[in-house]
């Protein structure tokens, strides 16, 4: 049981002594993380407002919402409800001494005799057989959830308090069935899907109520009690001040936003927020499940580290002033990643793998980080020989298709990991050969000039248009989805911004992906994209259709800089995105409003929000304006490719990238997995010539057989011999 994805904020103490996170979601708090930030405790907790004769208003779904910070960058939200019956003002924040929150509430009805009330659930995990709930039998009478190991006790000014099972006989159902009243009193209830309620005691005015959460009954009820007693006043006074003590941004990222850099501090606040306090680094992609009120098998979540994500939000981290958290997200990248040099797709905070697939731009990050924190001058050890250099061995070794892009829904040949790929093999070379391993730096230098040379006739059409995936290495392809992922080459300094090809392939972007929301332009991923609601609403069920990515927006803002376009009006557009709660969403809704389902144009939908990717963007794009530079670009790379002369470098051949074509008047390079020699041959084997694999020193060996002088449509063929004996086949390329 999973809350709703679109959470409207996030936030949590600085520091290590409070190990809670908090989120609200539809004007109320929502799925609350302890003691790590990859575990739900609590599910929710919600108000509701009933009179005898009349069913009970639910202020989360019925009610009107506005929220607002309590204060720039500091993560302790006011939400403020209307209804025609009564008015609720609710604060959220968390106590930075102790595991608990507070929330302090004014109510003011509009009816004498209206009463309010509170429910909560803990999280029930999946495979589970549930939770217990029980009323501590004080004065007044304090509420208490447990879910394994951990407890959650809730007190506050009850008058009444009871127990239920969530949706079939908690508080809101007995007001229901009980035309306006609470009549059923229970003091326990347990294994199942639990919850907890209570009569508030107050007609009118402010209450406050504490949440405490610890691995034992006495340490949760401690907590909560200490906490409330010293006064939610005090608790938010010391929120604040923890806040104030941690990094700010540079002030110049505040001058060159659109709001006074209001969502700039969000941002900024918002990323730290998202490193588990336990696991130094671990930063997740979101605090919430997409359509978690509709996934309920736990595995769609995204409170787990993707290396992508990660890379993203160290690096804006990096460029707005906090290296010590880009360093710290860098260790933990190196201390996950796996034996061959890869890393998986994602893992939970512990380091177990969830997705276990391979996504190649999530190899090459790592690596780009490595140089960005070099440059910067953040490193305080070589990364290069325990994790550049395996990396780089692991990119040569299973490239250049990907099993998944970035979008991790299809693989193949993709411009976006191509490009990281190939900016991270110019960045191993750098390091290599600092070490002075000129041997490995000049073979991680060839490939990528290999895959460089040939990310046109792998990822684009006849026409130049690029698409978003090739597959077949020997073919240009004839078609393909349209999408924008070609700008990275721009990114890393592979391609120029105003080339023909890159703009011309914007045009098709824009007729086929654009859509206008009411802040501004924004893009969907690719044409046929399935992630996101169907167009009647209904949530994402494996099917539906891709909606607008702020993301994207993020990206094209940066394209706009480059080609020496103003980009004012695209930070405008994602400040609009990031609405009340400044939290930006995975995506947004584009079709017509749809109120049954929450789905207002313009505004989030039901997947991921806040985004850590988008926050980072967004972050990244105010960096690259008030640097009026490019700090993404791989300088060696730049130079090697758009300042330098044209390259026609050899084309390689792998067990992993079997071509069976080569261009006229190029070698070609043969790539062995392990020592040998490979006999080639002009002339069907009337003749052959044996070289002998010279080794990388990268694990690899590679042989040259000089087909450049062989006129087009010439086929020629090769074999190996190891010490263990021949291959067992033949290989066969034709020259084009």
């Amino acid at each position: 049981m999973w809350g709703p994805g679109r959470k409207i904020a996030f936030g949590a103490a600085p520091g290590s002594r409070s190990k809670l996170w908090y989120t609200l979601a539809d004007g109320t708090l929502s799925e609350v993380f302890f003691p790590f930030l990859d575990h739900v405790a609590l599910h929710e907790l919600r108000f509701f407002a009933s009179a005898g004769g009349a069913p009970p208003v639910d202020d989360s779904a019925d009610g009107q919402h506005s929220i607002s910070w309590i204060s720039p960058g500091v993560p302790a939200f006011r939400v403020e409800t209307t209804h025609h019956e009564y008015r609720l003002t609710k604060e959220f924040f968390s106590d930075p001494e102790e595991n608990a929150m507070l929330i302090a509430a004014t109510f003011t009805p509009e009816l004498p005799d209206l009463r309010l009330y509170m429910q909560a659930s803990a999280h029930w995990q999946p495979g589970t057989e549930g939770n217990f709930a029980n009323v501590i039998d004080t004065h007044p009478p304090a509420l208490l959830l447990q879910q394994q190991d951990i407890w959650i006790c809730l007190v506050g000014p009850f008058s009444r308090a009871t127990v239920g099972y969530f949706r079939s006989s908690d508080v809101h159902i007995d007001l229901s069935d009980g035309d306006g009243r609470l009549t059923s009193m229970h003091e326990r209830a347990g294994p199942g899907n639990v919850s907890v309620g209570a009569e508030i005691g107050i007609r009118a005015g402010a209450f406050q109520l504490a949440i405490g959460f610890a691995n034992s009954r006495a340490d949760a009820e401690e907590v909560a009690r200490t906490s409330l007693q010293k006064g939610a006043g005090a608790v938010r006074q010391s929120f604040e001040r923890a806040w104030r003590a941690q990094p700010e941004i540079p002030p110049a990222l505040g001058k060159v936003s659109g709001d006074d850099g209001m969502l700039a501090r969000a941002s900024f606040a918002l990323l730290h927020c998202l490193e588990d306090k336990s696991h130094a680094g671990a930063f997740i992609a979101a605090p919430a499940a997409p359509w978690g009120e509709y996934n309920h098998d736990g595995n769609h979540v995204y409170h787990l580290v993707w290396p992508r994500d990660l890379c993203r939000i160290a690096t804006a981290l990096l460029d707005a002033g906090d290296s010590d958290a880009a360093l710290r997200a860098f260790r933990h990248l190196q201390s996950n990643q796996r034996s061959d040099g890869g890393w998986y797709q994602n893992w939970t905070l512990d380091g177990a793998p969830h997705w276990v697939s391979t996504e190649l731009d999530q190899v090459a990050l790592p690596i780009l980080l490595a140089w960005r924190l070099g440059v910067a001058g953040c490193l305080d050890h070589d990364p290069y020989p325990t994790m550049v250099r395996p990396a780089a061995q692991y990119i040569i070794r299973e490239g250049p298709l990907t099993t998944l892009d970035r979008w991790e829904d299809a693989g193949g040949l993709s411009p976006s990991t191509l490009a990281a790929c190939i900016a991270a093999l110019i960045v191993a070379a750098e390091f290599a050969h600092d070490a002075g391993e000129h041997v490995a730096a000049n073979y991680l230098r060839l490939v990528a000039d290999y895959w460089n040379d040939r990310v046109e006739a792998w990822c684009s059409l006849p026409s130049g248009q690029y698409v978003r995936l090739g597959s077949n290495p020997d073919q240009r392809p004839a078609e393909g989805a349209i999408a924008p992922e070609f700008l990275e080459l721009v990114r890393y300094g592979l391609r120029r911004p105003k080339d023909d090809r890159v703009l011309r392939s914007l045009q098709g972007v824009d007729t086929s992906l654009k859509v206008s929301l009411p802040a501004g332009p924004s893009w969907r991923r690719y044409v046929g994209d399935q992630y996101g609601e169907h167009e009647d609403g209904s949530p994402w069920d494996g099917t539906g259709r891709g909606r607008a990515w702020p993301v994207l927006t993020g990206e094209r803002a940066r394209h706009f800089l480059s080609m020496g376009l103003p980009a004012a009006e695209l930070v405008r557009t994602l400040e609009g995105f990031a609405g009340q709660g400044l939290a930006l969403a995975e995506q947004l809704w584009d079709g017509p409003d749809v109120p049954d389902r929450g789905l207002q144009f313009g505004r989030p939908n039901g997947s991921a929000c806040p985004l850590g990717w988008a926050h980072a963007e967004y972050l990244e794009l105010l960096v690259t304006i008030a640097l009026a530079g490019f700090p993404d670009i791989v300088m060696p790379a730049r130079r090697r490719y758009t300042e330098g002369t044209a390259l026609e470098p050899a084309f390689i051949w792998s067990h992993k990238h079997q071509i069976t074509r080569i261009a006229a008047g190029r070698r070609l390079r043969v790539q062995l997995a392990r020592p040998g020699a490979v006999h080639y041959t002009f002339d069907n084997w009337a003749t052959f010539t044996e070289v002998d694999a010279v080794d990388t020193t990268l694990g690899l060996w590679t042989a040259e057989v000089p087909c450049h002088k062989l006129p087009p449509g010439t086929e020629f063929s090769w074999t190996a011999h190891y010490m263990t004996g021949w291959e067992g086949r033949n290989f066969s390329l034709t020259v084009d």
